[in-house]
C-alpha cells in the first residue's frame, strides 16, 4: 500500500474530523454551551461506542441481515439513551441551540461510522464496511425524533369563537354595507344533523359586513328560500345549536378560524377558499353522532 493509498484510507477522516472539531470548539466558546475538553470527550467516547460494532465484521456472509438488524437495533438504543443524558444534563443545549447540537451529533456519527468500517473491514475479508457502516446514521433518528415531539407538543391549541343563533334576531341593517364589493362565497354545512353529506351554497356577502349577522342572514334567506328543507338551527329542547367557522387554504395548512364578531374583510375571507360550519355541542358523553353533531367542545 503506497503513502497515497494509506491517508485517504486511514488518515484523511481523522484529519478532517479533527478540523471540524476545531472549529466547533471555537464556537462553542464563543457561544459558551459547555466546556470544550467535555465537549470532545463527549464527541469520542460516543464515536468509539458507535464503532464498537464493527466487530460483527467477523459474521462475513451472516452479518446480512441479521448482524446489520442488531447493529440498528443497537443504534436505535443507544440514541434513545444520548437523547435522555442529554435533555438530562444539557436540556438547554439540546432544544435552544439545535444546529450546533445537531452538527456536533453528525460528526460524532461520521466518526462512529469511519471506526466502524475499520473495524468491519480489519476482520471482514469481503471489504463492503462503508455499506455496512450505512447503519450507524439511525443513531440520529431519536433527536429528531425527539425534537419533532417536543415542537408537536409547542403547537397552540387552536382558538376559536362559538356563534349562537340569536334568541332574539338581530335587527340588521344594510344601509350602511358596501355593496359596490361583493364577494360570492361557498358555505359547507349540514342542514340537519343526520344528514350523510354536506350542503354546499354559494351566497354574496359585503366585505364590511359582520360575519355573525352575515350567517344569521344566510340561514334566514335560505330557510325562507327553502322553507320545505330549511336549515336547522334549533335542538329538540328548543335550544339554539352553537357553532363555529373556518377555512381551510390548502391540505398542507392549518384550519383558519372565523371570528364571528368580525367582519368579513377582518377575518381575510376571499372568493378562493369555502367557509365550513359546523355545529357544536358540550355534551361529550353522547355516544354516537353523525354528521357534524360529532363536534363537541
Amino acid at each position: 500500500m503506497d503513502v497515497k493509498s494509506f491517508f485517504i484510507r486511514y488518515l484523511l477522516f481523522p484529519v478532517i474530523f479533527m478540523v471540524a472539531t476545531a472549529i466547533m470548539t471555537v464556537i462553542n466558546k464563543k457561544n459558551k454551551v459547555l466546556n470544550n475538553k467535555k465537549l470532545i470527550v463527549i464527541m469520542l467516547l460516543t464515536a468509539v461506542a458507535l464503532g464498537l460494532p464493527g466487530f460483527l465484521g467477523m459474521l462475513n456472509l451472516q452479518f446480512m441481515p441479521w448482524g446489520y438488524i442488531i447493529c440498528q437495533l443497537y443504534y436505535i438504543s443507544l440514541g434513545v439513551v444520548f437523547v435522555w443524558l442529554a435533555s438530562l444534563y444539557y436540556e438547554d443545549e439540546l432544544l435552544e441551540r439545535r444546529g450546533f447540537f445537531f452538527i456536533c451529533s453528525l460528526i460524532t456519527t461520521l466518526l462512529g461510522a469511519f471506526l466502524f468500517k475499520l473495524a468491519f473491514d480489519w476482520l471482514s475479508d469481503l471489504k463492503y464496511g462503508i455499506w455496512a457502516a450505512s447503519s450507524v446514521f439511525i443513531f440520529l433518528l431519536p433527536t429528531l425524533f425527539w425534537w419533532a415531539y417536543i415542537a408537536f407538543l409547542n403547537i397552540p391549541l387552536e382558538i376559536y369563537k362559538v356563534w349562537q343563533y340569536p334568541t332574539v334576531p338581530a335587527d340588521i341593517s344594510m344601509e350602511h354595507l358596501d355593496f359596490n364589493r361583493l364577494l360570492v362565497l361557498e358555505v359547507n354545512l349540514y342542514k340537519n344533523t343526520n344528514d350523510a353529506e354536506p350542503l354546499k351554497v354559494k351566497a354574496k356577502a359585503p366585505r364590511n359586513m359582520n360575519f355573525g349577522l352575515w350567517f344569521q342572514k344566510f340561514i334566514d334567506d335560505y330557510n325562507l328560500k327553502f322553507p320545505e328543507s330549511p336549515i336547522q338551527y334549533t335542538q329538540a329542547n328548543t335550544e339554539y345549536y352553537k357553532w363555529i367557522f373556518y377555512i381551510k387554504p390548502s391540505f398542507f395548512k392549518q384550519r383558519q378560524f372565523v371570528d364571528p364578531d368580525l367582519d368579513i374583510e377582518q377575518n381575510h375571507i376571499t372568493e378562493s377558499y369555502a367557509i365550513f360550519a359546523k355545529r357544536v355541542s358540550e355534551v361529550a358523553s353522547v355516544t354516537e353522532r353523525k354528521g357534524d353533531e360529532a363536534v363537541y367542545l
